[in-house]
């Protein structure tokens, strides 16, 4: 009774992780079949499970959990300085991300090509903010020319954007995703009663938002925290918040005019995209498509890939005690030459899986 039992929750594991839904009659007569109690059973039926449309929905949920990039569905920009950024044009950029994932995952390309696309889906709105001619159609596959400066999801305006503020970008905002969703490496919250607010520009300290970030790593406390994060987003400091490329920031500030009149000026200063991957070896980078080069080759980006996914079928976070479900689905992974589905496999044989451990 116990291994009927637990046949039934191994479908009903098969089919959340899966579908994102509870099991199907064809699920039910498999367990009680006992066809799910083998590695090799489990995979017959998960490969049939991978091509029935609630597969889609269900990885979909997963990217969306993991790399968040619907979240730009809530952001809010100064309508003044990005007056065509609107939520249509958010769900637009939702489409972009979502749809390059799809190609990925469902033709089986190489997944970490994620981060290095020379490619993407765009419509004449995203075309527009991306400096591109309108295609043909409505999210059509487009190629991006070598001077474009896009590439792969960290040149998507649903990450810079949603990592930015209304009018400002967040280097550290920007950084600690990498850092978190890319590399599954935890950056602390600061310390209580430390200012996290970065200074304005004044008259007499015109400086670029970089600059005026300098106390982050001059700062003890701040130091050995903003070090994993800001030479991250610095790299990314040529895309607005809106996910624009600008070749200069405009840093506007107050003057006093005449007769005592406080007068607004607006100047534009070079942007230094300079930064490095603390951690990675040679990891050191000039401009932001060399951000994502790094990640597609880094194994800490490729495992973390692997535990995102593990935290998501299992509800919990990794342990010592995962580490060989991790190491053996990471194998796998590696040597399906990084195809997503094949991830999704390799896990579901796990002796973990099977378990429900």
């Amino acid at each position: 009774t116990g291994g009927r039992f637990r046949d039934y929750e191994v479908a009903s594991r098969l089919a959340y992780f899966l579908w994102d839904t509870m099991p199907d009659r064809r699920l039910f007569e498999a367990a009680a079949n006992g066809e799910l109690r083998t590695a090799d059973g489990i995979e017959r039926l998960a490969r049939s499970m991978l091509d029935q449309p609630s597969a889609r929905q269900a990885v979909d949920e997963f990217f969306a959990q993991w790399l968040r990039f619907d979240r730009v569905l809530g952001s809010v920009k100064d309508r003044r300085r990005f007056p065509e950024f609107t939520p249509e044009l958010a769900a637009m950029m939702v489409q972009e991300t979502r749809m390059l994932l799809d190609n990925l995952v469902w033709k089986d390309g190489n997944f970490m090509e994620a981060f290095t696309a020379d490619y993407s889906f765009l419509n004449a709105d995203l075309a527009s903010l991306y400096g591109m001619p309108a295609p043909s159609g409505e999210f059509e596959l487009v190629r991006f020319p070598a001077d474009s400066h896009r590439s792969g999801l960290l040149g998507h305006a649903s990450f810079l954007a949603s990592n930015a503020g209304p009018v400002e970008t967040s280097p550290t905002a920007r950084g600690i995703f990498i850092r978190e969703q890319l590399l599954c490496q935890h950056v602390p919250n600061p310390p209580p009663g430390v200012n996290t607010q970065v200074p304005e520009p004044t008259a007499d300290r015109p400086l670029a938002r970089r600059q005026r970030m300098q106390a982050h790593v001059e700062n003890p406390t701040c130091a050995s925290c903003h070090r994993l994060m800001d030479p991250i987003g610095f790299g990314l400091e040529n895309y607005d918040a809106s996910g624009r490329w600008r070749d200069t920031e405009a840093i506007e500030f107050e003057i006093s005019g005449a007769r005592g009149k406080v007068a607004s000026k607006t100047i534009e200063l070079p942007i230094d995209a300079k930064g490095e991957i603390a951690g990675l070896a040679s990891s050191a980078f000039s401009e932001p498509g060399a951000i994502g080069r790094l990640l597609g080759e880094s194994r800490a980006c490729q495992e973390c890939i692997v535990k995102q996914l593990f935290r998501y079928a299992f509800g919990r976070m990794e342990t010592t005690a995962d580490r060989e479900t991790v190491r053996s689905t990471f194998a796998a992974f590696r040597e399906s030459r990084f195809r997503f589905k094949e991830l999704l496999i390799a896990l579901v044989r796990t002796p973990q899986f099977l378990d429900g451990l």
